[in-house]
């Protein structure tokens, strides 16, 4: 029998912390939570591996390893409300779950109420997972101090910077044909100002990338 404990130990041990991840929360958390109950069963035993995994149709669960980066960079506080964008089945929500106060998830149609279900089923009982277009977020539960977006994007549009607090943290992978960079907003008055932290890569997003323009 696969023993989930051990590999989420091992995926720790041999690729959170590696990544210089010391946040002595976020590593409980990734140690606690069991990926495998926030994917398709027959991903379960790639749950702990650092690659990124196909949930359901063109939604991506992002590796692990940028997940735990970007988590740190957050800086989370327990009074701290969160919103999480392009979430899959939950998985990020749940490490989010013992960092903050207060979750609030966006997906689509086809994957907020699994989402939602599995995260009740596992005892999370401090996130709200919407259903809608992730590129609105959530508005009505806003503002944020942080903000997740759980893929690449190619702009991030007003819409969601307008959800976070006043020095509230927004973090995301940037993607330029097939670089990738992960970047650090936070929010003043004129708007977001953004730092680049590290090179990554993962999979862009549809509801933000930018409109092709036409040309003859």
């Amino acid at each position: 029998m696969f023993d989930y404990k051990k590999a989420r130990k091992n995926m720790v041990d041999n690729l959170i912390r590696p990544a210089n991840v010391t946040n002595p929360k976020l590593l409980l958390a990734l140690e606690d939570v069991q990926r495998d109950k926030f994917l398709p069963s027959n991903l379960s035993s790639l749950s702990y591996s650092e690659t990124d995994l196909l949930i359901q149709n063109d939604r991506i669960s992002i590796s692990p390893w940028l997940l735990a980066k970007m988590l740190q960079f957050l800086d989370l506080k327990p009074t701290d409300n969160v919103l999480s964008l392009a979430t899959g089945f939950g998985y990020s929500c749940a490490l989010l779950s013992s960092l903050v106060n207060f979750v609030v998830a966006v997906e689509r149609h086809d994957l907020a109420q699994e989402a939602q279900n599995r995260l009740i089923e596992n005892g999370y009982d401090n996130i709200l997972v919407k259903e809608g277009n992730i590129n609105e977020g959530a508005k009505t539960e806003g503002p944020y101090d942080a903000i997740l977006i759980e893929g690449a994007v190619e702009y991030v549009n007003e819409e969601i910077i307008n959800q976070l607090k006043l020095d509230g943290k927004i973090i995301t992978v940037f993607r330029e044909k097939y670089l990738g960079q992960c970047r650090l907003g936070t929010k003043i008055k004129s708007g977001v100002q953004w730092s680049n932290l590290f090179e990554a890569n993962c999979a862009l997003l549809d509801e933000f990338k930018r409109a092709k323009e036409f040309t003859l």
